[in-house]
């Protein structure tokens, strides 16, 4: 993923992501090409590869499971997007430009690991169910066990990640302000809180270095002391 330095999510916002994503398109290389399956995850920072792991599961009957030995799997997940009008921007009054498209997102990549055990798939499948909101304990055992032997678990010990917040820090702090308010406007406050978090305190000190930059060059600031 093409990744810009100022674009680039810091590891505080990557595992948050990684924690609160529900879903990940899961794509695994096969001899007849790329499969993207999108699945419920649930993740375990402490298991598994450098970076944790997710794990889902999969109906036995899917395909997709049979044959994940072709290379590194690599898992999508989102984070909030959304369309960032051009009228939004404080400096489009005196100079329109075009409008744009914000988003956060984290590429995990890793072997996937096969589970059939019927015990490891007991914690994950209750471990997936706590986290939405349901106790799983409540089923009958037998209704379990053949649910049990119906799935299969995967496993992505995540061994490298990417991470991109594409929200704007290039622009002015005054064009962040307005594309944020032009955001809960709309309704769309995941993506402006995202922004206010990642964009605001980076647009400042951008800003600031420039002005720093800018009053040095003028003569306007003083040199800064080098110490021997």
């Amino acid at each position: 993923m093409y990744t810009p330095k100022h674009f680039e999510l810091d590891d505080a916002h990557v595992r948050a992501l990684l924690a609160t994503a529900e879903t990940a398109q899961l794509v695994t290389a096969h001899a007849a090409g790329p499969v993207a399956t999108l699945l419920p995850l649930t993740y375990r920072p402490d298991a598994g590869g450098e970076h944790g792991s997710l794990i889902f599961h999969v109906t036995r009957v899917n395909p997709v499971w049979r044959d994940v030995g072709l290379g590194e799997a690599l898992a999508i997940l989102s984070g909030p997007d959304g369309y960032i009008h051009a009228d939004w921007y404080a400096s489009n009054a005196e100079s329109p430009g075009v409008p744009t498209w914000n988003y956060v997102t984290v590429h995990a990549y890793g072997r996937l690991v096969v589970h059939e055990d019927p015990g490891w798939l007991r914690e994950a499948v209750w471990e997936m169910s706590d986290r939405f909101g349901y106790d799983s304990r409540q089923v009958d055992e037998v209704t379990t066990e053949r649910m049990l032997r119906a799935i299969v678990g995967l496993e992505l010990p995540i061994t490298r990640l990417e991470a991109k917040a594409k929200l704007n820090q290039n622009r002015t702090p005054a064009d962040i302000a307005g594309a944020i308010r032009g955001l809960r406007s709309v309704g769309q406050d995941d993506l402006a809180d995202a922004m206010d978090a990642i964009s605001v305190p980076h647009a400042a000190a951008r800003a600031a270095l420039i002005a720093d930059v800018r009053g040095r060059h003028l003569g306007e600031v003083p040199p800064r002391t080098v110490l021997e």
